[in-house]
C-alpha cells in the first residue's frame, strides 16, 4: 500500500471525530505531527513489537506520539503514561492498553534507560 504524508495526516485528523478523541489528546498528537524536531513520516517506526491494532499503516496516533517522545529525547514514564491514555482515547480496552503500556515500560526499565544512561556517561 502506497501512502504519503498528506494521506496519513488526513487519516489522523479524520480519526479525531470518528473515535471521539478528546481535545488534549488531539493537541498531543498534533504536536508530534507539526514539530520541526523530527520528520514524522520518516522517523516514526510504528508500534514496535506490537501490531497497529486496527490502523492500516504504521502511523497509529498513540504510537506516533510515543515515537515522537522517544525521538526527541522525552521517552520514559511520562511518555508511557501518555501512550496508555491516547490508546484509551482511541477506544482500546484498559486491559489491552495496559498490556501494551506494560510492554513499553518493561522495555524502558530493562534496556533503554540503561543504554541511554551509558551513552550520557561517555
Amino acid at each position: 500500500m502506497t501512502t504519503t504524508p498528506q494521506i496519513e495526516r488526513e487519516r489522523i485528523l479524520a480519526s479525531f471525530p470518528l473515535f471521539g478523541v478528546p481535545p488534549d489528546e488531539q493537541a498531543e498528537i498534533l504536536e508530534a505531527l507539526d514539530s520541526p524536531k523530527w520528520d514524522w513520516f520518516k522517523d516514526c517506526d510504528g508500534c514496535t513489537a506490537v501490531s497497529e491494532v486496527y490502523w492500516p499503516t504504521i502511523y497509529f496516533p498513540p504510537c506516533l506520539r510515543h515515537d515522537f517522545d522517544w525521538f526527541t529525547g522525552n521517552g520514559g514514564w511520562e511518555s508511557n503514561v501518555r501512550f496508555f491514555r491516547i490508546q484509551r482515547a482511541y477506544g482500546m480496552s484498559s486491559v489491552r492498553a495496559g498490556i501494551r503500556f506494560a510492554g513499553v515500560t518493561v522495555a524502558w526499565y530493562s534496556w533503554r534507560k540503561w543504554t541511554d544512561m551509558c551513552r550520557k556517561v561517555r
